[in-house]
């Protein structure tokens, strides 16, 4: 793998809440990424090891990657918002990353995929959404379900919470997404994170 250079960011949300994140920069990036971490308050954080798994595939594809914390959150400041206040979270961290001409994936796993499948910008390339309850954010804010730039779902086969057999009827109609099942992983992925990794390099390799 190409050198990386990490260093910790700070930056701020739209109403001043201070953010936390880490930036990871490969020598010769060809994009970047934002990726957004599980439920705030069930202990979710950037340090998340589904969050790990797809900041190593996204460094590895030579994206820019920013992994950070939402508002009330690990090095964060501020209170968790039930999701409003976390898209413009993720607004603030795709700005702190200057997509700029770079095309941008928006990722998330979890809560963080609701929340990333709610938030668009003029530079994303893609959408990456890790086991997405698709019942935190409502689905008239989901814009990823009727844009045409790809959508890509990754689930376990036994996920507690959406399992294949919901998700898959939820998102049948979307303009362009595509389901990728793991069949022995549940919502939390144990013993499944290379998998993840492997799937998301087969995405990006695409």
């Amino acid at each position: 793998m190409e050198p990386v250079e990490r260093s910790v960011i700070n930056f701020e949300s739209a109403d001043g809440t201070p953010l936390e994140g880490d930036l990871l920069s490969p020598v010769d990036a060809v994009g970047c990424a934002v990726i957004c971490h599980p439920h705030p308050l069930y202990g979710g954080t950037r340090q998340d090891a589904v969050v790990a798994s797809l900041t190593r595939s996204l460094v590895g594809a030579q994206r820019r990657v920013l992994r950070f914390d939402f508002r009330g959150a690990g090095g964060s400041g501020g209170e968790h918002d039930g999701g409003s206040g976390e898209r413009e979270d993720l607004r603030a961290a795709i700005e702190a990353v200057d997509p700029a001409d770079s095309p941008l994936v928006i990722a998330g796993y979890s809560f963080g995929a609701d929340v990333a499948l709610s938030v668009d910008d003029a530079a994303a390339e893609r959408w990456l959404a890790v086991a997405p309850p698709l019942a935190i954010i409502g689905a008239d804010d989901m814009v990823a379900q009727t844009d045409e730039r790809p959508v890509d779902l990754i689930t376990g086969e036994h996920d507690q919470f959406n399992p294949p057999s919901q998700l898959g009827p939820k998102v049948a109609d979307w303009t362009n997404a595509e389901l990728h099942v793991i069949d022995t992983a549940d919502h939390f992925f144990g013993g499944c994170h290379q998998t993840v990794s492997e799937i998301v390099t087969g995405i990006l390799g695409d």
